[in-house]
């Protein structure tokens, strides 16, 4: 399920769907294969240094809440338009959801893509039933162009 805010669907309009490129692709395989499990959470490991035994998963989650907060904070990539134009969000968000629910057998993801500042914001979190979604359900609260795709 594809959800976005009137703001969000307005720039698509605009902007058209387009074809998919390679480099959208890319994107997607690159930040599914720095991804590993810690803690039951999927987390983006950029340099593969994560020590779990060095994270203080307790004062983590007073600040963050839940385990949906963790990953979706330790999750935050950002891009340029030049990187990912928005005429491939649609196909970014299917094809990090669908690499990482490959990846991880049994998961349900929600991917995140918003624009702040000119800037991509890209997120993705493990659906978890009893957390729900890290965004409120009507993204048009959100100022921001939002996609979130579970």
């Amino acid at each position: 399920m594809i959800n976005m805010n009137d703001t969000m669907k307005q720039l698509l309009q605009k902007e058209g769907q387009g074809k998919e490129t390679p480099r959208t692709k890319k994107i997607a395989e690159e930040v599914v294969n720095k991804t590993r499990l810690i803690r039951d959470c999927i987390i983006f490991d950029e340099n593969e240094k994560l020590d779990e035994n060095k994270i203080n998963f307790s004062r983590i989650l007073k600040i963050v809440k839940d385990w949906t907060g963790y990953e979706i904070s330790c999750n935050e990539l950002r891009f340029s338009k030049e990187e990912i134009p928005s005429n491939q969000f649609l196909y970014l968000a299917e094809n990090l959801h669908s690499m990482l629910s490959q990846k991880y057998e049994g998961r349900k993801f929600g991917i995140v893509i918003s624009l702040y500042d000119e800037a991509i914001d890209l997120r993705f979190h493990t659906y978890r039933s009893d957390e729900g979604l890290w965004l409120d359900k009507d993204l048009n609260k959100y100022d921001n162009p939002i996609l979130y795709r579970v």
